[in-house]
């Protein structure tokens, strides 16, 4: 957006010049190219040999998935992420739809705009955020402060889910008890996804998890579509097997006009804008700049926003 440009060009380090590259433009622009920001599109093989000079790749966001970093590694080009940029912008989004889902906010709204009062008609399928069980399935950056937010504001019990288990003292300061990912789904109230898209990831909520959740529970997915096999998913909530779906994120984006998603009044649905806030912007420019400035000096191939070490030639 021109926001964004504005935010990265303002904190441009001395001496770079940026050249603005639209998704599906001219390559060959791309030719003098030594760091590259990548917000939208793809970043495959053709676009990286169309910068020959290219030293490394920031994702403006954490989510490379877009990004093969097996290619990057191929041609010794580390790939960056703004570890934590935008933190806090999607655990707000996440937070948001479980509201918005608890409260029938959406299906409420639309009847008041074609002159419908309908005080009591989502009376008996609305429930409280305080005093519920909230299962984070992951526990990065954006995780952490679901769990701060609902434990803070709303008197939560947080559960989470993670390949990586916190040692005691993290669990501790953060509040949070670890638990498998099948008690998770059982017990919790709200179960909210924050893993990024990997060849383990794929389909990891499928119908045997989605099976597992209580009847009054809903499912938000904030992190990427590709993590819940979407299929079960829709049947699950069109046989009313749990309480709803917050969705920011899909299969295939934009997500079709048919898909069956638009057209229940238990799901909200965001167009993949959790990150997406005018005052963020300038945060997000700031670490990817840094980034790049800090490679530009050092060279240092295993700054730790660097998720493509192990692969790089």
């Amino acid at each position: 957006t021109p926001n964004m440009l504005s935010a990265l060009e303002g904190k441009c380090p001395s001496g770079f010049e940026i050249c603005h590259v639209p998704v599906g433009g001219d390559l060959s622009q791309l030719a003098p190219a030594e760091y590259m920001v990548n917000r939208g599109g793809a970043v495959d093989a053709a676009i990286m040999d169309a910068a020959p000079q290219l030293k490394l790749i920031q994702k403006w966001g954490v989510g490379y998935d877009k990004i093969d970093v097996k290619a990057a590694g191929e041609r010794s080009i580390p790939v960056a992420i703004c570890v934590g940029g935008n933190a806090m912008p999607v655990a707000e989004v996440a937070v948001t739809l479980m509201l918005s889902l608890l409260r029938n906010v959406v299906p409420m709204s639309e009847r008041m705009k074609r002159g419908e009062w309908a005080r009591e008609q989502f009376s008996s399928r609305s429930y409280l955020l305080h005093g519920k069980t909230v299962g984070l399935i992951g526990i990065g950056n954006i995780a952490k402060k679901v769990a701060a937010i609902v434990k803070g504001g709303f008197d939560c019990q947080v559960l989470y889910y993670d390949v990586f288990r916190l040692t005691k003292e993290q669990e501790e300061a953060l509040g949070v008890t670890y638990a498998d990912l099948a008690t998770l789904m059982a017990q919790s109230d709200i179960v909210s996804i924050h893993v990024p898209l990997l060849d383990s990831t794929v389909g990891m909520i499928n119908k045997a998890q989605l099976d597992l959740m209580k009847p009054s529970a809903c499912i938000i997915n904030t992190s990427r579509g590709g993590v819940i096999n979407e299929a079960d998913l829709i049947q699950a909530l069109q046989e009313n097997k749990i309480l709803g779906a917050g969705l920011d994120t899909f299969e295939q984006e934009p997500l079709p006009q048919d898909s069956p998603l638009l057209k229940m009044d238990h799901v909200v649905t965001t167009p993949h804008c959790g990150g997406n806030t005018i005052d963020n912007d300038m945060n997000m420019a700031a670490i990817c700049m840094e980034n790049i400035a800090k490679y530009d000096i050092s060279g240092d191939k295993n700054m730790q926003s660097i998720v493509n070490r192990d692969l790089l030639a």
